[in-house]
């Protein structure tokens, strides 16, 4: 009998745990699984050959190692909170006129993308 409860017990104590990690609909809990998101990029245009500027990115799970992507190119980037980021465009990014893509790479995973337009002047 004294073996039966301490099987029972361990049985009990190993299927006690905290779950799987996933919420309902069975996705991942924690901003860390959820890739980020753009929402909008200010400003989204702006003339080829303007002057330097910082673009401001709203959207959601941005996190702390949050990369801004222009092009292919990683950008100078300032975490401000996990719904923005500001990104320091240079004179050398805003020459070819065009939409650009741009992306965020945060926790490893990459964002939607976002076209910005480089207009005639």
């Amino acid at each position: 009998m004294r073996f039966v409860t301490v099987t029972l017990a361990s049985l009990l104590a190993l299927g006690c745990g905290t779950g799987s990690g996933k919420d309902p609909q069975g996705q991942f809990k924690g901003s860390a699984f959820f890739p980020p998101s753009i929402n909008a990029l200010v400003p989204n245009s702006a003339p080829v050959d303007s002057v330097p500027f910082f673009m401001t990115v709203n959207g959601t799970n941005f996190t702390p190692d949050a990369i801004v992507v222009w092009n292919g190119r990683q950008l100078s980037t300032t975490f401000v909170s996990s719904n923005q980021l500001v990104a320091d465009l240079a004179a050398t990014d805003l020459q070819h006129m065009g939409e650009i893509r741009v992306y965020v790479r945060a926790a490893g995973l990459n964002s939607n993308t976002v076209d910005f337009d480089l207009t005639a002047n």
